[in-house]
This record gives C-alpha cells, sequence and structure tokens, in this order.
C-alpha cells in the first residue's frame, strides 16, 4: 500500500483482516475504518469492524456496527450465510473469529 498511492481499497480490508488474526486489533481498527470509509456499502467491512471493536471491549460500539450488517444484509447470521463464506483451515482461528462475532452480537 505504501508502495502503490492508488492501491484498490480492498487492500484495506485485507490488511485489517490479518491484523485481527493476528490479534493486533488497534492496527485493525484503524485499516478497517479506512475500508468502511471508503466502501461504507459492504456488510463485511463492518462486520470485521465489529469483531475488532469486540475483542477491544468495545461492545456498544460493535453492536452498531452489527446493527449496520443487519440493515445492509437482514438475512445474516452466524450458522447461516455467514459459515458458508467465513471457513478458516485451522480450528483456532475459526474460534477466534465466531468468538468475537457473537460477542459483537451477530444473531445465531
Amino acid at each position: 500500500m505504501r508502495l502503490d498511492p492508488f492501491h484498490q481499497p480492498l487492500a484495506y480490508f485485507l490488511v485489517g483482516a490479518a491484523h485481527f488474526m493476528l490479534k493486533e486489533y488497534s492496527q485493525a481498527l484503524a485499516v478497517l475504518r479506512t475500508y468502511v470509509s471508503q466502501i461504507p456499502q459492504m456488510e463485511y467491512g463492518h462486520l470485521w469492524l465489529a469483531v475488532t471493536k469486540a475483542q477491544l471491549g468495545k461492545v456498544t460500539e460493535a453492536q452498531a456496527e452489527i446493527a449496520e450488517v443487519l440493515r445492509l444484509s437482514p438475512d445474516a447470521t452466524i450458522s447461516g450465510t455467514l459459515r458458508a463464506l467465513a471457513a478458516f483451515k485451522h480450528a483456532e482461528d475459526d474460534k477466534h473469529f465466531y468468538d468475537a462475532v457473537r460477542k459483537a452480537g451477530l444473531p445465531e
């Protein structure tokens, strides 16, 4: 991103998700906020922002992001649409992410 000032906004999402998975929540928060500000209509940006805020103890803010996810995608649930799209290779990564999703308040 530093070398390409014209990179796609998706780069922010990928870097933010990587920081989250490495449990670098403060770094993830800054990058994911940038992504969401550039593409506010993408529910997955709001979802990853919600799980990051939940892990930082900002549960009220996380719930507000989940409300935006549900506004953009009313059928979003943990066991339904999310499970179909977010699968991790390692069980500990899966647990890390889905524990944060539950903490943020996405319905089962």
